[in-house]
């Protein structure tokens, strides 16, 4: 992408954001576009057209549990699209990520990666449906404390992310979040069919979270919202008022610890952006973007050409 988006550097009004890639796993780089090109530009649905061999970044199973949820969601727009009542604008609903971190380099370890994320036609509400395997080990302990907790967590933060970059319009109203096991993988119909919250003694199995911009709870780190400000300047976006960063800001400590589903815990393995190279987890960064690692100086400067397009630091901060 950054070889590509060199080759338009010199046209005039260009800038990064504007090369949209639909395989892309950068949540903040497809809200931004979103309002930029419309819901429609960014709609993943065709990925999941196709045999599981031409998405090569997902496994097969990966692949099938997701074109589930994808699906159904579809057969659900589609029985009720334009019709009323409208529980949504036009009832319809958008799929924009089919594997996410919040910013580009901020996914450390298994957990950290989000499944599908949806999203209506206003920008303002959106479903997020996480796609995990068995419900319990082959030792019979349950992973389901651990699902519920990794499922919470993610909602929380995507609605971070939300006030944080949609923080004047489109202001985000809710996050409606659950996940699918296999071998069923099928969502709970009052997922899609009641768009409030659970009712007080009320529980389903998997659960249903609806986070909103009232009760979620802070969870992007300074680091992350360092690189999200960094990666939005490409466009010339400025930094929000240092009030909402406050709001949105998270400790460490708030991390789900996973006790049973342990895979959740592996650190991810660094690749260099130039030569692309699979290295240690600390591979250095750059370190005025904070968004790509290199293996070496020697990669870093062989880089500098193509990256140097992408390559921004947020300057001023809004009042």
């Amino acid at each position: 992408m950054e070889d590509l988006a060199s080759a338009f550097s010199g046209l005039p009004y260009f800038n990064p954001m504007m090369m949209i890639n639909r395989s892309g796993t950068c949540a903040t780089t497809k809200l931004t576009q979103c309002t930029g090109f419309g819901v429609y530009q960014l709609d993943i649905s065709a990925k999941f057209d196709q045999d599981p061999e031409g998405v090569p970044d997902l496994t097969k199973e990966d692949f099938l549990a997701r074109k589930q949820v994808v699906d159904e969601v579809a057969a659900w727009v589609d029985a009720h699209q334009n019709k009323e009542p409208q529980v949504i604008y036009k009832n319809e609903w958008v799929p924009i990520l089919y594997q996410y971190e919040v910013v580009k380099g901020s996914a450390k370890r298994n957990r950290d990666w989000g499944h599908l994320i949806f999203t209506d036609l206003t920008l303002k509400r959106y479903l997020l449906v996480m796609c995990f395997g068995e419900p319990t080990c082959g030792c019979g302990n349950p992973f389901h404390h651990d699902y519920d907790a990794i499922v919470k967590w993610h909602a929380d933060r995507f609605m971070s992310l939300l006030k944080y970059i949609h923080h004047e319009d489109p202001k985000p109203l809710w996050v409606r979040a659950t996940y699918t096991t296999t071998p069923k993988r099928s969502l709970d119909p009052d997922f899609l069919n009641s768009l409030e919250g659970p009712k007080d003694g009320t529980k389903t199995s998997p659960p249903i979270f609806h986070i909103t911009a009232e009760n979620f709870v802070p969870s992007l780190l300074s680091s992350e919202i360092e690189k999200i400000d960094n990666l939005r300047s490409q466009s010339s976006k400025k930094r929000p008022p240092s009030s909402v960063m406050a709001a949105v800001l998270g400790k460490k400590e708030d991390r789900p610890a996973m006790k049973a589903f342990t895979a959740a815990n592996e650190k991810n393995p660094r690749q260099c952006a130039y030569c692309e190279k699979v290295g240690t987890h600390d591979m250095p960064r750059c370190g005025r973007c904070k968004l790509v690692r290199y293996c070496s100086p020697e990669c870093q400067k062989q880089a500098w050409p193509n990256h140097k397009v992408f390559c921004k630091k947020a300057k001023t901060e809004s009042k």
